[in-house]
């Protein structure tokens, strides 16, 4: 890129001496004229516009018979968004020259721009019949034809100026962009490629083969060609951000935030940088420096709404709900169809206890989004709840049917099942679950579970071993198995499974009662005394951790039975 403005430079102060030069020896209007013609075009393509335009004005004041002057002015003009000016400059250049083929397809370029496609197309016809084979008539045209979303004739003609001239890169590029915005992400690629044959290193073309293939989910090559675009270019943002968003697709977070932290110091920053920054960090979890970024953002930009959500989301993940519940009316308030931010309330409410409220949310996100299972499985959650079974059936039977794979639906579905009293229905649908993954842990403990409460404790046995064979760590197979081992009447089982689920579940309700209900059962007649002994044990250990008022009685009494 240097190198061609250095290049163009060089061509300026060529003219500026051959002008001066010329000047002192000569009166001559008519080389002058073609010099100043040049040396104006040379100052638009550094995009010194004004500078250019006094140019071409001096060259059409000594040879006003030049079209060539009246073109150059013209494009000077367009490129400066005066269209009225532009037209004026072209309808000149064809009254000098009827045959210009390039001042009729200039002439239906401005036309395009300010609306008057069907005069464009006059024109465009005008300028073809003239010179089919200018492959510029063919690329205005196929611009025009994008602009008013005519996609298909644009293509056309996008072709038929390659085919004239394919080695140049402007034209497979502009097709490549239309391609990509109608997300036909290959084929622009082939495009976006054509055009590195002859240009290889074009920050615009890299940038897009970089879109191209994040779009297509080839972040490998998304990286290379973001790399390359930066290279060309690191003032800008865009490539640092597209690298970077396929870093974090790919869970390389050092690179990810590596990419933020380089493009603040190289690029030229547009305010919706920090709030990609701040969710990179939030997708990371670093939820504190994620707020730091996405509070910069929100400054700039407070009525943006995807800072605003992304901020609720910050709060909601830190467990501060309130704040959250915040960010995400803000958002409603913007985009009251926002699915999203509606769901996060439906969760927030359904936090609380709030099922009445949370189905509100719930039901307004269904609105926007018919077939989003996961809205319907918490619509259902929510009936269960307020024991309304009838229409929790209905909603977990639509999340099913939208997702017949989901395995937390069939799973809640069996026991809401169950607490309707259809132990056999029940057990049908958690072996559903259970049979599209045999080698889930979850599905297989959650088989198993409806197994314990159908009261099938050896099948159930079965299933918790399975479970801790498929992942030793699975805590919650533990205390089924204590549950378990009290139904088969293994009291001695029973504990040992306690004390290997006591670390994770030792304070909580739910356990307590168990544990109380298994250590009554030592106190029961025909109990060995050496059981009686590890009970205690076990008493021991858990009092060592919590503190117990049952647990002290039943070992009181637990010992008394030794002593007497």
């Amino acid at each position: 890129m240097k190198e061609k403005v250095n290049k163009i430079l060089d061509g300026v102060k060529k003219f500026d001496k051959f002008i001066s030069n010329y000047e002192k020896m000569t009166g001559t209007s008519e080389m002058p004229s073609n010099a100043y013609l040049n040396w104006g075009i040379h100052l638009a393509n550094l995009g010194e516009l004004d500078t250019a335009m006094d140019k071409f004005n001096t060259a059409i004041m000594m040879a006003n018979s030049n079209p060539a002057a009246y073109i150059n002015m013209g494009i000077a003009l367009l490129k400066q968004q005066k269209f009225a000016d532009a037209i004026a400059n072209f309808k000149k250049a064809v009254k000098l020259d009827r045959l210009n083929s390039k001042a009729y397809a200039l002439w239906a370029s401005a036309l395009s721009e300010i609306g008057d496609m069907k005069g464009a197309v006059e024109l465009y016809n005008e300028a073809q019949k003239y010179d089919s084979r200018n492959p510029e008539i063919y690329l205005n045209w196929g611009i025009s034809l994008a602009k008013f979303g005519k996609k298909a004739e644009a293509e056309e003609k996008f072709k038929k100026a390659v085919a004239l001239d394919p080695l140049n890169t402007i034209t497979p590029f502009l097709w490549g962009v239309l391609l990509l915005e109608d997300g036909r992400f290959d084929e622009a690629i082939e495009k976006f490629n054509h055009c590195l044959v002859f240009d290889e290193n074009n920050y615009k073309t890299y940038y897009y083969l970089a879109i191209c293939n994040a779009k297509l989910e080839k972040y490998d090559k998304a990286i290379t060609y973001a790399q390359k675009a930066i290279a060309e270019d690191a003032t800008k943002q865009e490539p640092y951000v597209i690298l970077a968003e396929s870093y974090l697709k790919t869970c390389q977070e050092k690179n990810c935030l590596e990419t933020f932290e380089q493009c603040e110091k190289n690029a030229d920053l547009s305010p919706s940088f920090y709030a990609n920054w701040g969710c990179a960090l939030q997708r990371f979890n670093h939820l504190e420096e994620a707020r730091e970024k996405l509070y910069k953002a929100f400054v700039i930009m407070p009525g943006n709404e995807m800072i605003l959500f992304n901020l609720g989301t910050n709060f909601m993940l830190s467990g501060e709900k309130e704040e959250a519940e915040k960010f995400f009316n803000n958002v409603l308030e913007l985009n009251p169809a926002h699915s999203q931010a509606l769901y996060n309330l439906g969760a927030i409410f359904y936090d609380r206890s709030d099922y009445d409220g949370a189905l509100g949310y719930y039901e307004k996100a269904l609105e926007s989004n018919k077939k989003a299972r996961h809205i319907y499985f918490n619509i259902a959650n929510c009936y269960y709840k307020k024991g309304d079974f009838d229409k929790s059936e209905e909603y977990y039977k639509k999340c099913i049917e939208y997702n017949p794979k989901f395995l937390q639906a069939y799973i809640n579905y069996a026991n809401l099942l169950l607490d309707r009293g259809d132990s056999q229905e029940a057990l049908r649908k958690s072996r559903s679950a259970y049979l599209m993954q045999k080698n889930s842990a979850e599905a297989v403990f959650a088989y198993g579970v409806i197994l314990l409460k159908t009261g099938d404790f050896q099948n159930a046995l079965e299933k918790f071993n399975k479970t801790l064979d498929i992942n030793p760590a699975f805590v919650y197979a533990h205390f089924a198995l204590a549950e378990t081992f009290l139904g088969l009447g293994r009291i001695s089982d029973a504990v040992l499974e306690l004390e290997a689920s006591m670390d994770k579940f030792g304070d909580v309700p739910d356990f307590i009662s168990l544990q109380n209900k298994i250590l009554s059962r030592f106190l029961e007649p025909n109990v060995a005394p050496c059981e009686v002994k590890n009970a205690i044990s076990y008493c021991n250990k858990f009092l060592e951790r919590y503190n117990n008022i049952q647990v002290e009685e039943l070992k009181k009494k637990l010992a008394d039975l030794i002593t007497s």
